[in-house]
């Protein structure tokens, strides 16, 4: 349901701008339904009863006037969890998180000039994600709610949209020599999981 990850800037962004406290509820109870949605479709009682308490407390939280501040901590808190991902894979004895993927998606081990590739990928990736991380609790102090909202709700996601679409056309070109996945295949390979 890919409507469910769209849902959550748009109704974060729409709860900023109308200032409401009722769309800052839900859209944190869509962000706690993203990552159950595997378990809440699969028919999980617990993931359901977890979904209900939230959305419940939430509700509680929008009457007294506290969602619109737990509005600020997604994006804080998802890309410093995924940078701690990427970065927590280039520890010693772990292979970097991009040359798990592009290992899984290539389905055969990588060349030695994509292996150190694809580390320093991983890194940039980190970085990247770290200083999301940092604007989006600079925003979430100093801005205007408008222009956090704009900025976290909309740039971020064009920044690592842009970052994926550049970092493909790059390894294509850098390592032209190279067979490559077409970008269609990558995208989906993606998102089917089972990276450790």
């Amino acid at each position: 349901m890919p409507w469910l990850f769209l849902a959550y800037p748009l109704l974060a962004h729409l709860a900023a701008l109308l200032h409401s406290q009722a769309l800052a509820g839900l859209a944190l109870v869509v962000f706690i339904a993203i990552p159950l949605l595997p378990q809440l479709l699969h028919g999980r009682r617990t993931a359901w009863l977890v979904l209900l308490a939230s959305a419940t407390t939430l509700v509680l939280l929008a009457r007294s006037g506290l969602a619109m501040q737990l509005i600020y901590l997604p994006p804080i808190l998802i890309p410093l969890s995924v940078c701690l991902v990427f970065a927590g894979s280039l520890r010693a004895g772990h292979t970097p998180l991009v040359s798990q993927l592009a290992a899984r998606i290539r389905g055969t081990a990588l060349p030695p000039e994509l292996e150190r590739y694809t580390r320093r990928v991983t890194q940039v990736w980190a970085a990247v994600l770290a200083c999301l991380a940092t604007s989006s609790l600079l925003f979430a102090l100093f801005a205007s709610r408008e222009l956090w909202s704009l900025m976290t709700n909309l740039v971020m996601y064009l920044i690592l949209g842009a970052m994926f679409v550049l970092e493909y056309g790059y390894r294509r070109w850098r390592f032209r020599h190279l067979e490559h996945e077409r970008f269609a295949t990558m995208v989906g390979a993606l998102f089917k999981g089972g990276v450790r």
